[in-house]
């Protein structure tokens, strides 16, 4: 069984990658040379476009995301019970916890010098590059926080929620914004959204996409697309799978949704979807494009349902 695959563009082609845990995210770094593959019990792996190197976090945590710094000299993990650290050179440097939530998006402010960090029970955290403190932010929170990116010229983060009712909360939050002080809450919603993706263009057109059901019941993908001055909303019926995860082709005007029993699709910036065949029934994560655009490394993963991605 193929614990990852790599889309082309057109089709699926199974990796031959051997991981003792299941593995949970991808980041590539900037300029295309390596992605850092993270997992289960602090697994982690570098691929450098060849071979797989086995890497040691110092951690038995879940890790659930990474991103790199612009400069791609430094990458930050996430994972449970808070664990924040930090990749520089060959060196993982645990950093001081700041929440005791499981943890799991990282997103760097285009200027470098900052990380955003969310996680569990609405928890945003602070990365200084230059003091090497996390800290809390204050804010507008009330449930899980699934999915962060920011803007491209670093005016602000969009972040995508689960926005529970379960939670008490009867018209929760299911997308926030942050501009590295403060987060607050964007659009309160009378379906139970679970918002797992959030990605821009270079040119500043954004896509939110996840799961939802209706206050009929009714369960739909859904992609929310901006332009740079309107949000517009699509929506598909959930029976071939749940979407648990997406993100634009760099450099294109589409973006690839994943999800549940192999579901695959590709959605345009004006939000009609396409069915393509991923030829397997596997639930996949991502996906991970390169940075030019050329290729997308999606992950196997778990066989239930994906709340934990």
């Amino acid at each position: 069984m193929a614990a990852a695959y790599e889309f082309g563009g057109t089709g699926f082609r199974a990796l031959d990658w051997q991981s003792r845990r299941a593995l949970r995210w991808a980041a590539w770094r900037p300029d295309g040379s390596a992605a850092l593959l993270l997992g289960n019990a602090g697994s982690a792996l570098l691929f450098d476009g060849n071979g797989l190197d086995t890497l040691d976090t110092g951690t038995r945590q879940n890790l659930r995301g990474a991103a790199w710094a612009p400069d791609g000299t430094m990458a930050l993990l996430a994972g449970n019970r808070g664990a924040v650290i930090a990749l520089e050179g060959e060196a993982f440097r645990p950093l001081a916890p700041a929440t005791s939530e499981n943890l799991r998006r990282v997103a760097w402010h285009s200027g470098g010098d900052y990380a955003l960090v969310i996680g569990n029970a609405g928890a945003v955290l602070r990365y200084d590059r230059r003091s090497g403190e996390l800290a809390p932010l204050p804010g507008d929170r009330a449930h899980t926080l699934r999915s962060i990116a920011f803007r491209p010229d670093g005016a602000y983060a969009l972040v995508g929620a689960y926005a529970s009712r379960w939670a008490g909360y009867p018209r929760p939050h299911a997308l926030y914004r942050c501009d590295g002080r403060y987060l607050q809450g964007l659009l309160a919603t009378d379906d139970e959204d679970d918002f797992v993706a959030v990605d821009w263009t270079r040119d500043g057109r954004a896509l939110v996409c996840g799961y939802s059901t209706r206050g009929d019941g009714a369960g739909v993908n859904k992609a929310l697309l901006y332009d740079g001055s309107t949000w517009n909303t699509s929506t598909r019926p959930a029976d071939g799978g749940i979407v648990l995860g997406g993100a634009w082709q760099p450099g294109g005007d589409r973006a690839l949704l994943v999800g549940e029993a192999g579901l695959l699709l590709r959605i345009d910036s004006k939000g009609g979807f396409e069915d393509l065949d991923s030829g397997t029934h596997d639930n996949l994560i991502g996906p991970f494009w390169r940075p030019d655009g050329a290729s997308a490394i999606v992950l196997k993963g778990p066989g239930d349902r994906v709340y934990t991605v």
